[in-house]
């Protein structure tokens, strides 16, 4: 509402003697007289003759402005609220009000108004309440067009004054609108990706027919370019000159790979013609070949060393071992034995008799914890030697384990640190007893998303470096299997062609987690544990601990007892501590057996843990 606005602009008292004429007034003012009783009289806006005022019983002279007024006023601490009764009106009028002539003089007189807009803001005020509940706050023009219906007539008050030409403005106030942006600014946005999407839809089929397209003719170069290396790739030099083609600037670079390569094959024949000479020393010596058969056997040997390292010369003459008392073949039934005798006598309790050997293709032993030699028959006193050694030579024992220990990597930084205080102990346990290192090799591997060899497999001495695991995230078990399947059957190989007499490997397999890829696993494990197809088929010993999954070990382990868990109420720490003395008691115990020439094994769970099928 504006500044104040008074329509009582003199208020004098009536003289009782006139010395002059009357004070005259303007045309826009009405006299009103008052009695001290309260009774107000206008003689037509007319003041009273010097005459009339001394008899008069009028006190009071007042003189009200008729002239009409424009005001604007917002109806700020009253706003109409819409329909959903949150939001609010903002309602501006546009008014003119004026005096009702000199009846409306003589009540605003009798009515004591001096300021008149408040009067005038009440009216409006009643006049528009509760008219914003029929709209919502969207329609602020329906609004509008119904205040100014119920204001377009004049109305006389009962103050005397009259109140007309009303025009109304309405829109919503500063929160509202606010809100009204919102949905407008969303309802474009909306258009506007409706109009947008068939295009946008086009353009990704468009892009991914061309991906599609690209990716085909990606697939046929390659499986052309496949085709025409398929004869070149398949040989060290042919690698090497396809480095040259590709790498013609680079010339240099494919000379001294090819270099390389002749010094390897050069130092592998001279390895493998020492070999030969070896093993034909020690055949020589064990009476196991004749005389006269020495230039034909070393003629075998070399030709298959030939055929191994993929050359074709033949290998430099080596000096005939000279024999004492060479005579021919006539030597005793107990050299030509296959290999030693199964101990006839019961082991300790919980442990089974060493089974016979056996060879790749027969039906591997089905004893509870039983570890065999993989040749057997005539000829096998080649890898296995059952007579005492010749004198002079360091005592070896007649069979050779092979240790792979797969340890989970996705473990928790404490666990890990218990394992490799395991294999500390372990390797310190090995390295200072020559007499137990020589039972058997080590392999370490790391699992995880993949699996990393962390110890090669070799005989553990004063210089091998302790296998140290790495936290990793992750943990794949199938992958770990492929792995396994690829380095048994070449570990079989290299240790059985260094003359010795290999057990079937065993496998100790520590996780603490479920696989990654479900069940996926499973066909890996099937194709290294089946003995018809793989001739290295290992024994696997499964310990579970922390979040690993009971069938999930139980059908890891090649036996059932062969299986085991951590309770579940035991920390994993605790169990990764039980499970690190489990592996180097285990396999230095092993190594005792082995050393001792008893090749059996047996399997205890380790500290706290139990079996894994007593735990279903």
């Amino acid at each position: 509402m504006n500044d104040p606005v008074s329509l009582i602009v003199s208020r004098t008292a009536v003289p009782r003697m006139g010395v002059g004429p009357t004070k005259a007034t303007e045309p826009h003012l009405a006299v009103v007289y008052a009695t001290a009783s309260g009774e107000v009289e206008c003689f037509e806006g007319r003041p009273m003759t010097p005459s009339q005022q001394v008899f008069s019983k009028y006190r009071m002279r007042y003189e009200v402005d008729l002239r009409p007024r424009q005001r604007s006023a917002v109806l700020g601490r009253n706003p109409l609220v819409s329909r959903d009764g949150v939001h609010a009106f903002e309602v501006k009028v546009d008014f003119a009000f004026r005096v009702d002539s000199w009846d409306g003089a003589k009540a605003v007189v009798r009515s004591g108004i001096d300021n008149p807009l408040p009067l005038v803001h009440n009216y409006l005020t009643s006049l528009f309440h509760g008219a914003g509940q029929r709209f919502a706050i969207e329609d602020s023009f329906g609004l509008q067009h119904h205040l100014n219906q119920r204001c377009a007539q004049q109305v006389t008050l009962a103050e005397g004054l009259i109140v007309y030409g009303c025009q109304v403005t309405v829109r919503p106030d500063d929160k509202s609108k606010l809100y009204l942006e919102t949905l407008i600014e969303a309802g474009r946005r909306e258009t506007v990706g409706q109009a947008e999407h068939v295009p946008n839809l086009g353009e990704v089929l468009r892009q991914g027919q061309l991906d599609s397209k690209r990716q085909e003719l990606e697939i046929a170069a390659t499986a052309r370019q496949a085709d025409a290396l398929q004869s070149t790739l398949t040989t060290s030099e042919g690698l090497i000159r396809h480095y040259l083609i590709t790498h013609p600037e680079d010339a240099a670079g494919a000379f001294e790979m090819m270099r390389k390569l002749e010094e390897a094959r050069f130092a592998t024949t001279e390895l493998q013609n020492q070999r030969a000479l070896g093993l034909l020393q020690l055949m020589a010596e064990k009476n196991l070949v004749q005389a006269g058969d020495l230039d034909a056997t070393r003629q075998l040997l070399t030709d298959a060393v030939g055929r191994a390292t993929g050359g074709e010369a033949q290998l430099p003459p080596a000096t005939t071992p000279q024999l004492t008392g060479a005579r021919p073949w006539d030597a005793p039934p107990a050299q030509l034995s296959a290999a030693p005798a199964a101990a006839s006598a019961a082991g300790p309790a919980g442990q089974t008799q060493a089974p016979p050997a056996y060879t790749p293709t027969q039906t591997p032993p089905t004893g509870p914890a039983a570890a065999a030699p993989y040749d057997a028959g005539p000829g096998s006193t080649l890898t296995g030697d059952p007579v005492p050694p010749h004198a002079g030579r360091p005592a070896t024992p007649a069979y050779t384990a092979l240790i792979y220990l797969v340890l989970d990597e996705s473990l928790d930084r404490t666990c890990l640190e218990e394992l490799n205080r395991g294999l500390s102990d372990l390797h310190s346990a090995l390295s200072t007893a020559p007499e137990l290192s020589t039972a058997l090799r080590l392999s370490v591997l790391g699992m995880a998303a993949t699996t990393e060899p962390r110890l090669q497999l070799e005989t553990v001495t004063p210089g091998t470096r302790t296998p140290i695991l790495t936290g990793r995230p992750g943990l794949s078990y199938g992958h770990a299997f492929q792995l396994l399947t690829t380095v048994l059957g070449q570990d079989v190989g290299v240790v059985k062609g260094e003359g010795v007499q290999v057990l079937r490997p065993i496998v100790h397999f520590v996780t603490g987690g479920a696989p990654e890829e479900g069940g996926g696993w499973r066909d890996a494990h099937r194709t290294l544990t089946d003995s018809t197809g793989n001739l290295a088929a290992p024994h696997v010993i499964a310990l579970g601990l922390g979040r690993a999954d009971t069938f999930a070990i139980r059908a890891v382990a090649t036996r059932p007892e062969f299986a085991f868990m951590a309770p579940p109420h035991q920390d994993a720490v605790s169990a990764a501590h039980s499970c690190a003395a489990f592996l180097r008691d285990s396999v230095v115990g092993y190594a005792r057996r082995i050393a001792a020439g008893d090749p059996q094994f047996a399997v205890g769970p380790p500290d706290g843990f139990r079996r894994a099928e007593d735990a279903f």
